[in-house]
């Protein structure tokens, strides 16, 4: 599309300035050589079709202005301008040539004016073309920063559905271990576990396919998670959530904290005799949120993992939010600690 046309601002900006210009142009020398205004008539017809040529350039300059160097194409600016007048400028001579017996004026004193004219639109035509090629080449500038970050959207958006495919065999992984645990000890719980469980994948997946929900929601599937594990740790396991009114409404990345909660249960509560509290705390401290999923830790007694969970939602929250999210690890006896901060702001 041509970068004048195609937009009304720009079209209304050259039509106010690029019409006066050529008028004075034209009709300056005109009447500085003692032309009469009753004749003037056909050159301001004249003055105005310059701007066919004048439009016309962008067109010409898109053919080279890619391919050559910085003084090439200035070269070539000023061959197009300088041809471009002179076709103009012959149209005119032809014109005023028809036009002897109605102005005759014009006849005469088109060939003392012809040179003058011809370098005044040559200039003009040459400024035009400058501007051409520098909307030309913002114009190239505004697709490829789209086109880049068309690209990275789509990047992200590809880690993303890799990252939160991850989460769902390292969830089964687990899920299948405690049913497991169950199936020869209480075979009766074993199959209500098994029950529970289908109900609560089927509410992750419907929150999985989402790009974002309420933090409030995501705490809600990890409580209800952590209800299912009571069936096999019984009085063992404990579960303590708070969330401030504040945080609540803030957006997280679907089964976020999935990952933490089931490291709780599987390295924090199963590896403690007397088990203890899952502690899930979410609140707003200015224009972040802070999560903190905590479990008793027992050094000694603790199953070695694989990190798997931990570094799927550092990467996540990492593609989200670069450089403004952070994922803090506390280790100490007799707690074990995560917490997750980022930004108040909607995921796009």
């Amino acid at each position: 599309m041509h970068p004048i046309a195609s937009h009304p601002r720009r079209l209304q900006l050259f039509v106010a300035v690029w019409i006066p210009a050529t008028l004075i142009l034209v009709l300056a020398p005109y009447r500085a050589v003692g032309g009469p205004w009753d004749q003037a008539w056909p050159l301001i017809v004249w003055a105005v079709s310059l701007t066919v040529p004048a439009l016309a350039t962008w067109h010409i300059s898109r053919s080279w202005t890619h391919s050559l160097g910085t003084g090439s194409t200035f070269v070539a600016a000023a061959a197009s301008a300088l041809a471009s007048a002179g076709l103009w400028l012959a149209a005119g001579y032809a014109g005023m040539s028809l036009l002897g017996p109605v102005a005759p004026i014009l006849d005469h004193l088109f060939p003392r004016l012809a040179a003058l004219w011809l370098a005044l639109a040559t200039s003009a035509l040459l400024v035009l073309l400058a501007t051409h090629i520098a909307l030309s080449a913002m114009e190239e500038g505004r697709l490829a920063a789209q086109r880049a970050l068309q690209a990275n959207l789509a990047a992200r958006d590809a880690e993303l559905r890799a990252l939160r495919a991850q989460v769902n065999p390292h969830f089964l992984f687990n899920c299948l271990n405690s049913i497991s645990a169950l199936t020869t000890a209480d075979p009766v719980a074993a199959r209500r576990m098994c029950l529970a469980l289908a109900d609560f994948f089927r509410d992750a997946l419907q929150a999985g396919s989402k790009d974002s929900i309420r933090l409030g929601e995501e705490v809600a599937l990890a409580q209800r998670y952590l209800e299912i594990e009571r069936v096999r740790f019984g009085e063992r396991l404990a579960v303590v959530t708070h969330i401030d009114a504040d945080a609540a409404d803030a957006s997280v990345p679907p089964l976020l904290l999935q990952p933490l909660v089931e490291n709780a249960v599987v390295h924090g509560i199963a590896s403690v005799l007397d088990g203890g509290t899952i502690r899930i705390v979410a609140r707003r401290i200015e224009d972040h949120i802070q999560v903190t999923v905590s479990n008793p830790n027992d050094a000694d007694g603790a199953r070695p993992g694989l990190g798997i969970g931990l570094s799927n939602v550092r990467a996540r929250l990492e593609t989200i939010w670069p450089g403004r999210s952070t994922v803090g690890v506390e280790a100490a006896t007799p707690d074990f600690s995560v917490t997750l901060t980022f930004p108040v702001e909607g995921i796009s």
